[in-house]
């Protein structure tokens, strides 16, 4: 991965982001995407928030672009899948169908077991990135971030993923 590659991220990266302090370094050193239902989750979120809250437009201003994705394409997605997707929020839902829909090159941040299964069950194993991996092109050390946005948790996923653990 490369500073100028795309990196979708998920209302918890968002989340997370603003909690430690670090979503200016990724925002104005990275080319990060989102989907709508990801901002809106990240303001809203039953268990999880932003906390403080951001403006929306504020917010908005740090992607290189917040994608739309109707009912049809997750429909139509969904229906053309094979395997045992598991299930995931409506934000990783929408991320991912967006995701496989690109033919550029891009990377998927999100720290969700079950986000990183479903982009695993569709082949995109060596697109999933850590935080802490896209943290460190952004030129960021030592965030505070939570172990499970850390490079070791990733890795070991990955690899429970590979032996078929999960």
């Amino acid at each position: 991965m490369k500073r100028s590659d795309i990196v979708l991220v998920d209302a918890c990266i968002i989340i997370e982001a603003h909690r430690v302090g670090v979503w200016n370094a990724m925002h104005k050193n990275l080319t990060l995407e989102t989907v709508e239902t990801c901002i809106i989750e990240a303001q809203t979120g039953r268990a999880n928030r932003l906390d403080p809250a951001v403006l929306d437009a504020e917010l908005r201003a740090g992607f290189s672009a917040v994608h739309q994705v109707s009912q049809a394409e997750i429909a139509n997605h969904l229906a053309a899948a094979e395997g045992n997707l598991p299930v995931i929020d409506a934000g990783e839902l929408e991320l991912w169908v967006h995701a496989c829909q690109r033919d550029d090159v891009w990377f998927l941040c999100g720290p969700d077991r079950a986000s990183m299964r479903f982009g695993y069950e569709l082949g995109y194993v060596d697109r999933l990135v850590s935080m802490e991996q896209v943290l460190d092109l952004a030129g960021v050390q030592n965030s505070g971030i939570n172990a499970h946005y850390q490079e070791k948790w990733l890795s070991e996923l990955k690899t429970n993923l590979t032996m078929g653990i999960l």
